[in-house]
């Protein structure tokens, strides 16, 4: 990702939707998969970490390392969570000295930019606790390649069954699985393959776009409604895949 769309990504952090929806989202999960007894006691590795939001509300849970590949980022991860970054490649770094050390790891919107994803889960799965959890999110849906994953410098985009089975190859358990940003994503599909084919610059950028406050609103609503339901069940579609993993004892 470049510098001025990472700025844009840190202003739009704190109040846009669906960054909104993810930070609720990972509370959940958090609290699904942690006792409440563990909270302020867990040891937190945010991979991608990028400008520091996610890393921001997690410190609550615990002690929290982040890890990116931008000075520009790490720079504003510091101002905002009081410590710096690893700031490198998560396949490149030497990292012997914190293996097993993590209760949680988090790659929210980073595998999509690795190019060895196998590689970036098997190096997650030898910094976590042998109980440690894996928290993955990741763009769905090929078909809906765009200028905006093209401006973030995505590699790809998954489907579930590509996902889930790369990290079973990397030697973890599925512990859920599912879309997310279901009630949306007619509306968003459309917007991309449209622009597809009658709005691509030659210059590629986000396709954010600063909603009224109340829509903002309901569309952060309706990511807190998909919340409680995809810890129930898995959500049949939706413009990004919410995976929970765990270490595979064999």
């Amino acid at each position: 990702m470049n510098s001025k769309e990472q700025l844009e990504m840190s202003f739009f952090e704190t109040e846009y939707w669906w960054h909104k929806g993810k930070k609720y989202l990972i509370e959940h999960l958090l609290n699904k998969f942690f006792s409440k007894d563990r909270h302020g006691k867990l040891k937190i590795f945010e991979i991608g970490c990028g400008t520091g939001e996610i890393s921001k509300m997690l410190q609550k849970y615990g002690t929290v390392s982040g890890l990116d590949i931008s000075e520009t980022a790490a720079d504003e991860y510091e101002r905002k969570c009081g410590i710096r970054p690893l700031i490198g490649d998560i396949n490149e770094l030497n990292l012997e000295s914190l293996k097993n050390s993590f209760d949680l790891i988090l790659a929210l919107d980073v595998l999509e930019h690795v190019q060895d994803d196998i590689k970036a889960m098997e190096r997650v799965k030898f910094l976590l606790k042998k109980d440690g959890v894996f928290f993955i999110n990741v763009p769905a849906y090929k078909f809906i390649w765009s200028e905006h994953d093209e401006a973030l410098q995505h590699k790809r985009r998954y489907s579930t069954y590509e996902l889930t089975e790369k990290l079973k190859r990397a030697g973890f358990n599925i512990e859920l699985n599912s879309h997310f940003v279901c009630m949306s994503f007619p509306l968003i599909a459309f917007y991309r393959v449209w622009g597809n084919f009658f709005g691509k610059s030659a210059f590629p950028k986000t396709t954010y776009i600063k909603l009224p406050k109340k829509l903002n609103t309901i569309m952060y609503k309706m990511l807190q409604v998909e919340t409680k339901l995809l810890t129930k069940f898995r959500l049949p579609l939706g413009s990004t895949i919410t995976v929970v993993a765990k270490q595979s004892s064999v």
